[in-house]
C-alpha cells in the first residue's frame, strides 16, 4: 500500500509563476502554505513557442521587444524619484465580500474545455462546482475552506494546521481512523491537504467508480468528524515530525523569519506550522486541553458559507448535485451575525498590513543552512484580488520579472552579479499581499548587494517615470487570451483544486475559472496607483549568505525562536538611496593635467565617455595658427575615418575638434574598449600622416566654406560681428583665407609637434569605470602625447572685451549684393555672468518678455519671420539680446525694439503675484529637468570644465535663487540696466544692412488676394509661405509660389481661378536701395549721443579702446577628491 503523504508539494504555487500555453491553469493568486514558502518568478511566458500559434510567436516578440525601454542594450535607470512621502493608505476599494450569484450561472470556459460544468449554492451556503466528464478514468474532490492558520487561537499556535490533521482520523459513520485513506487506496485514488494562512484545502481522486463512497467518507470531515481523543497527542506528535523536518530547510527558516520580524502584533506573526510544545506541552502546563479547544476552533470557524467544493466525475452534473446535496447540506453554518468580511467575517479578511513603518526601510542579513547567496526585496502591498480586470500586479511583473535584452536581469547579469530573478506576488491572503523581487547572487554580486537593490530601486523609477503602455498591457491581454483559447485539461484533483480556490475569490460567479486567465481591460489609474506600492522607502530587504557581506560592520546577532535562523538587522541609512552626485569629483591636479571623473550612477550602462581638451597659447595667436589648429583637426578625422568605421559599428566614437583657443578630444562607447581605441587614434594624431592629395581637397574645402560665409543668411553675419567686436582674439573669414595658399602639408605636421610638446591636459572621465580606470586613462592620454606643462599664465582663456556705458551701433553692409534681408542684433551687456542674483533675474526677465517680445514684434508688427530673444553669456560678460531679420531696415528695428522695452516695465509691473510664481516655475521646471542619457549628462559637466567655472551645482544654485526673486528684482534690472532711458546701461547693436537694389515683393498689395484666397477656400502651406516670407523674396516668387497654390486647389471653380489669377498678376513690387530711411527711421531717430561704427576700420579702433574681462576664475572650489560620489 502506498502510504498516505498529506503534506507533499501543493501545485497551487505561492508565487505567480510561469504561464505556458500547454499548462491548464495559470498561476493561482498567492497563498502562502505552510508546505511550501513562496518564492517569486517571473510571469513572462518562457515555454518555447517553436511549435506555436503565430499570433502567440508574434506577442512572444512584441511582449520581449516592448520591455527593451527606452535602450536596446541596457536598461536605462533614471534616478529615484520618490513622492514626498510614501503612499501609506488604500486608494482602492475595501477588500470585497464573496459575491452571490443573481439567479442561475454559466461558467465562462476555455474553448478547448468540452466537460460540463455547474454552479450551484446549497441552502447552507457553501458554494460548489460539479464538473461531468463521461471520458475520464478517475474521479476527484476538494474542499477549500476558508480559514487557516491566521485564525490561531493566540494560545495554540498550529491549531488550524492540527485541525487538519486530526479530520483524517475518522468520523462518527466512518470511526476507523483509516477508513478514508485505505477506501482511496483500495480504489486507485490517494488524498492529500494543506494549511495556508486564510484557507485549508482537503482534496483526493479516486476509480472513476468509486466515487461515491469517497464522497461519504469525505463529507463527514465538514459536519461530524469525531476528534479522536485517542489518537490526539499521537497525530500532535505527527504534526511535531513535520516540523522538525522543516527545521534545516532554508525555505521554512525564511518564511518564518520573515513572520518573525514583521509586526508582532498582526496575526501574520504566528507560528503555522505548531509543534509538541505549542500544541500539547504548554497547553497541558496551563491546565488548558488542546483537544477541546480545537473542537471549540472548529466549530466556529468550520462553517458552510466559508467552504467551496468542486467535484468531478464521469456521472451527469445532475447525478452529481444530487449525492453533493444529500451530503453537503449538512455542514452547519456557523457564521451568523458575522460581518461579510473581516478578521472575524464570513470571508476571513485582514485588510491591515504585517508591514507598519518599522519594518520598513531595514535590511535583514540571514545565515543559511546551505552555503547560498541571495537577496529578496519585498514591498507591502494591498490584496487586489478584485481587480480582476485589469491586473495591474500582472503588468509590473512582466516588466521587472522580464529575462530578455534590457530588462533588470539582464544588466546584473551582465555585471557578474546574478544569475536568475523572480518577481511577483507572494505570501498574500484575502486582504494584504506583498511583491517580491528576489534574486541570487554572485560572490561578486554579494559584495555589491547593496547596487543590485539600487538597480531593481531605479528600474521600478523607470517604470513610474512614463504613464503605463497601454500597447503592450493589450500584448498581455492577448497573450492571456491566447492562453485561455488553448488551455489543455489538468489532472482531476488538481482541477477542483483550482475550481475551490477560485471560488474563494471576489470575482462574478460566471468569472471564477476565466478570471484567473483574462485581462479584460486597461485602466490607468489602477496601474499608476498600484506603482506607487514600489516605493523603496516601504521595502524591505533581505540579504542570505553565509557570512555577512563586506563592509556590514557586526555580527548575526540575533536568532530567530523557532527555526533559531541567525540573523541580522540594520536600518537603511539615508546614504543608501541618495540622489546620484551632482558633480564630477577632481583626481588630480597638476601642473601638467587635471583629471575629473564621475561613476554612472544614473544610467547604469555599461558605456562611459571621455572629454579632453589640450590648452596651448599657441591655437589662436594669429590668423595662421587658428588656421593650423583647423588643418590639424581636419586633417586627422580624414585620415582616420577608415580607422574609426569599424569602431563606429560597434557603437565607439572618436572625435578631435578645434575649440577655439584649445583642441577637443572626444571618445564615447562601451567602456571595456575605450581605451583601446582612444590610445590607438591618440598616437596617430601625435604621429600625424599627410596625404598631399587630401590635404589639397581639405584645403579647397575650408576655402569654399569661408568663402561662401559672405552669402550666408544675414542673422548669422550678424552673429559672428556681434560676437567678433567683444572678442579679444578673433579672426574674421577674410584674415583666415589669406593663409590657406600659404600653408602646407609639412607646416600642419611642425604645428602639431610644437603645440603637442607643450600643452596642459584637462581630461573628464564620466561613465562605467572606476576611479583607477579614470587615472589609468590619463597616463595613456599623458604618455601618449608626453608634453611638458605650460605656465600657468598660459593656461588664462581669452577674454571679453566690455561695452561700455551708452548707445553703440556697429552698422555693416551685408556683402552679398543678392540679400534683400537685413539683420539686427540688439545686445545689452549687464554684468558679471558669475553673478547668481544677477543671472537668475536676467533669466526671469526673458522668461516674461520672450513671448510678449515675438508677439509684438513679430505676430503683430510683422517685423519679420525671424525674431526672437535670449540671454548671452561669455566670459567675463552676461547679456540679454534681442535678434531679428527682416526687410524692414536695420535703424527701424532698431526703434521697434526700443519701444518695446519702453512698454516691458507696464507689463512686469502688471503681472499678478500667481502670473510672476508661474514664470518662475517654468524656470524651475526647466531646471529640474533630469539628463535623458549619458550623453547628456556628460555634455553638462563637460560644458562647466570647458567654461572654466566648475560651477557642476549651477541648476541647483539657480533654483535657491530663484525661489527668492522677486517681481521688484526684475522690474530693478530692467530700470537700471536695460531699459532705454537708464543711464547705466551698456548696448551694443550690429546692424547688417541689405545691399540689395532691385523690385521686392510689397506685402500691402496682397490684401486682396488674401482675401480672396479665403473666400474660395483655397489651401496655403503655412510653413512653406512662412519660408518663403523669410527670404525676403523677389516679387516673381510671390506669383509663381500663389499660381501653384491656385493650380493645386481641389474643386475650385473655372471662374474663381481666373479671378485669383488676375489678382496674382497685379500683385506690385516695390523699388529697393540700399539707401537708409526706407521705413522713415534714419540715424536721426535714434538717440543722438549713439556711437555709430559704419567699417572695419572704426570696429578695431572700438575694440583697442575697450576694457577686458576679468579671465574667468572657478566658481566651486577645485580641490582633489571636493565631490563625495
Amino acid at each position: 500500500m502506498i502510504p498516505r503523504i498529506r503534506h507533499s508539494l501543493p501545485i497551487r504555487n505561492l508565487t505567480r509563476t510561469r504561464i505556458s500555453p500547454t499548462s491548464r491553469f495559470p498561476p493561482s493568486r498567492s497563498t502562502s502554505s505552510l508546505i511550501r514558502p513562496a518564492q517569486p518568478r517571473s510571469v513572462l511566458p518562457g515555454s518555447t513557442t517553436a511549435g506555436a500559434p503565430a499570433p502567440i510567436r508574434s506577442l512572444y516578440r512584441n511582449l520581449a521587444t516592448a520591455v527593451e525601454i527606452p535602450n536596446p542594450s541596457a536598461p536605462l535607470f533614471p534616478p529615484i524619484h520618490l513622492p514626498a512621502s510614501p503612499l501609506m493608505s488604500n486608494p482602492f476599494p475595501p477588500v470585497p465580500a464573496i459575491p452571490k450569484a443573481d439567479g442561475p450561472v454559466n461558467l465562462h470556459l476555455p474553448p478547448t474545455d468540452d466537460r460540463v460544468h455547474k454552479y450551484f449554492t446549497l441552502p447552507n451556503g457553501m458554494e460548489v462546482i460539479v464538473v461531468s466528464d463521461p471520458k475520464a478514468d478517475k474521479a476527484a474532490a476538494a474542499m477549500d475552506v476558508g480559514v487557516g492558520h491566521l485564525s490561531d487561537p493566540a494560545d495554540l499556535p498550529g491549531c488550524a494546521h492540527f485541525c487538519e490533521h486530526l479530520l483524517f482520523m475518522g468520523t462518527k459513520t466512518f470511526p476507523s481512523e483509516n477508513e478514508y485513506s485505505a477506501y482511496l487506496s483500495k480504489n486507485n485514488g490517494h488524498s492529500n491537504a494543506w494549511t495556508a494562512m486564510t484557507s485549508t484545502t482537503y482534496f483526493f481522486d479516486v476509480g472513476a467508480d468509486a466515487l461515491e463512497g469517497a464522497l461519504d467518507r469525505f463529507s463527514g470531515f465538514f459536519y461530524e468528524p469525531l476528534f479522536n481523543e485517542d489518537c490526539t497527542e499521537r497525530e500532535i506528535k505527527a504534526v511535531d515530525s513535520e516540523h522538525k523536518k522543516n527545521l534545516q530547510n532554508d525555505m521554512w527558516r525564511f518564511f518564518q523569519m520573515e513572520k518573525h520580524v514583521f509586526r508582532e502584533d498582526h496575526p501574520y506573526h504566528k507560528f503555522g506550522t505548531g509543534n509538541y510544545e505549542t500544541l500539547w506541552s504548554r497547553p497541558k502546563a496551563d491546565g488548558r486541553d488542546p483537544r477541546q479547544q480545537l473542537i471549540e476552533w472548529w466549530k466556529k470557524y468550520y462553517c458552510a458559507r466559508r467552504m467551496k467544493l468542486a467535484v468531478n466525475g464521469k456521472e451527469d452534473v445532475e447525478t452529481l448535485e444530487k449525492w453533493v446535496r444529500e451530503r453537503f447540506e449538512r455542514v452547519e453554518v456557523r457564521s451568523e451575525g458575522s460581518p461579510p468580511v473581516g478578521v472575524e467575517g464570513v470571508r476571513i479578511a485582514f485588510d491591515e498590513s504585517p508591514m507598519g513603518p518599522e519594518q520598513m526601510g531595514v535590511i535583514t542579513f540571514a545565515r543559511p543552512v546551505k552555503d547560498n547567496r541571495g537577496l529578496e526585496i519585498t514591498f507591502p502591498f494591498p490584496d487586489l484580488t478584485h481587480l480582476y480586470k485589469s491586473k495591474p500586479t500582472n503588468y509590473i511583473t512582466h516588466f521587472l520579472g522580464h529575462e530578455g535584452k534590457g530588462s533588470v536581469l539582464s544588466y546584473l547579469k551582465s555585471k557578474g552579479w546574478t544569475n536568475y530573478l523572480r518577481a511577483g506576488m507572494a505570501h498574500g491572503v484575502a486582504g494584504f499581499d506583498f511583491f517580491k523581487v528576489t534574486v541570487d547572487l554572485t560572490p561578486e554580486g554579494l559584495q555589491h548587494w547593496n547596487d543590485v537593490a539600487l538597480v531593481i530601486f531605479k528600474y521600478i523609477s523607470l517604470l513610474r517615470s512614463a504613464p503605463p503602455s497601454s500597447l503592450i498591457f493589450e500584448d498581455l491581454k492577448q497573450m492571456a487570451e491566447i492562453s485561455f483559447r488553448f488551455a489543455e485539461k489538468h489532472k482531476p484533483d488538481m482541477y477542483c483544486v483550482e475550481l475551490t480556490a477560485g471560488m474563494q475569490d471576489p470575482v462574478p460567479r460566471d468569472r471564477i475559472i476565466s478570471a484567473k486567465w483574462l485581462i479584460e481591460e486597461y485602466n490607468q489609474e489602477e496601474l499608476e496607483s498600484t506603482l506607487l506600492y514600489l516605493d523603496p522607502r516601504k521595502a524591505a530587504i533581505g540579504v542570505t549568505s553565509r557570512e555577512l557581506p563586506k563592509g556590514v560592520e557586526g555580527t548575526f546577532d540575533l536568532k530567530e525562536p523557532i527555526y533559531g535562523t541567525e540573523h541580522k538587522r540594520v536600518r537603511v541609512s539615508d546614504e543608501f538611496m541618495k540622489e546620484p552626485a551632482l558633480r564630477p569629483e577632481l583626481l588630480r591636479n597638476t601642473p601638467l593635467s587635471r583629471l575629473w571623473y564621475k561613476r554612472d550612477d544614473t544610467f547604469w550602462l555599461p558605456k562611459a565617455n571621455i572629454d579632453a581638451k589640450l590648452t596651448s597659447p599657441l591655437f589662436t595667436t594669429s590668423p595662421r595658427n587658428a588656421v593650423l589648429t583647423s588643418l590639424l583637426c581636419e586633417v586627422f578625422t580624414d585620415a582616420g575615418t577608415e580607422d574609426v568605421y569599424d569602431a563606429e559599428l560597434a557603437e565607439l566614437y572618436f572625435r578631435v575638434y578645434a575649440g577655439g583657443d584649445y583642441i577637443g578630444i572626444t571618445t564615447r562607447g562601451f567602456s571595456d574598449k575605450l581605451s583601446v581605441l582612444s590610445e590607438r587614434m591618440l598616437g596617430k594624431l601625435v604621429k600625424l600622416e599627410i596625404d598631399p592629395e587630401r590635404f589639397r581637397e581639405i584645403i579647397d574645402q575650408l576655402k569654399l566654406m569661408w568663402e561662401n560665409f559672405k552669402l550666408g543668411e544675414p542673422y548669422r553675419q550678424a552673429g559672428f560681428w556681434d560676437s567678433y567686436a567683444t572678442s579679444e582674439v578673433a579672426w574674421t573669414q577674410a584674415e583666415r583665407l589669406a593663409e590657406l595658399d600659404h600653408i602646407s602639408p609639412a607646416d600642419v605636421q611642425a604645428f602639431a609637434k610644437e603645440v603637442f610638446q607643450r600643452t596642459y591636459i584637462e581630461t573628464l572621465v564620466h561613465g562605467n569605470t572606476t576611479p583607477e580606470g579614470a587615472k589609468s586613462m590619463q597616463d595613456m592620454i599623458e604618455s601618449t602625447l608626453s608634453p611638458r606643462p605650460i605656465t600657468e599664465t598660459e593656461k588664462n582663456g581669452h577674454r571679453s572685451l566690455i561695452v561700455p556705458v551708452g548707445n553703440h551701433v556697429l552698422s555693416l553692409p551685408h556683402p552679398n549684393p543678392a540679400e534683400v534681408s537685413n539683420a539686427i542684433i540688439y545686445h545689452v551687456h549687464i554684468g558679471d555672468p558669475d553673478n547668481q542674483a544677477l543671472r537668475t533675474r536676467l533669466n526671469m526677465f526673458d522668461q516674461i518678455v520672450h513671448e510678449p517680445a515675438f508677439d509684438q514684434l513679430r505676430t503683430k508688427e510683422q517685423l519679420g519671420y525671424i525674431v526672437q530673444t535670449s540671454v548671452s553669456s561669455r566670459v567675463g560678460s552676461l547679456g540679454w539680446k534681442v535678434l531679428i531679420q527682416s526687410e524692414r531696415d536695420p535703424v527701424y528695428l532698431e526703434t521697434r525694439v526700443d519701444s518695446f522695452l519702453a512698454q516691458a516695465k507696464v507689463l512686469l509691473e502688471g503681472l499678478s503675484e500667481e502670473e510672476f510664481d508661474r514664470h518662475r516655475s517654468s524656470l524651475i521646471a526647466k531646471r529640474e529637468e533630469r539628463p535623458k542619457n549619458l550623453g547628456e549628462e556628460s555634455k553638462r559637466y563637460w560644458a562647466r570644465v570647458a567654461d572654466k567655472t566648475y560651477e557642476f551645482g549651477r541648476r541647483q544654485a539657480e533654483i535657491e535663487e530663484l525661489r527668492k526673486t522677486t517681481k521688484a528684482d526684475v522690474i530693478s534690472l530692467l530700470t537700471d540696466l536695460i531699459a532705454p532711458t537708464s543711464p547705466t546701461r551698456s548696448k551694443l547693436s550690429t546692424h547688417l544692412k541689405s545691399t540689395y537694389s532691385g523690385v521686392k515683393f510689397d506685402m500691402a498689395s496682397a490684401q486682396p488676394l488674401v482675401a480672396g484666397f479665403m473666400k474660395h477656400n483655397v489651401a496655403v502651406d503655412q510653413s512653406a509661405m512662412g519660408a518663403l516670407m523669410a527670404s525676403a523674396p523677389d516679387l516673381q516668387k510671390v506669383k509663381d509660389f500663389a499660381l501653384a497654390a491656385v493650380d493645386k486647389a481641389a474643386g475650385l471653380a473655372e471662374a474663381a481661378g481666373m479671378e485669383l489669377r488676375e489678382m496674382i498678376g497685379g500683385l506690385k513690387g516695390k523699388e529697393a536701395t540700399a539707401s537708409t530711411g526706407a521705413d522713415g527711421a534714419g540715424e536721426d531717430k535714434l538717440d543722438e549721443k549713439t556711437v555709430w561704427i559704419r567699417n572695419q576700420e572704426e570696429l578695431l579702433s572700438f575694440k583697442a579702446g575697450l576694457r577686458g574681462s576679468k579671465a574667468q576664475m572657478p566658481v566651486e572650489p577645485i580641490e582633489v577628491g571636493s565631490a563625495k560620489l
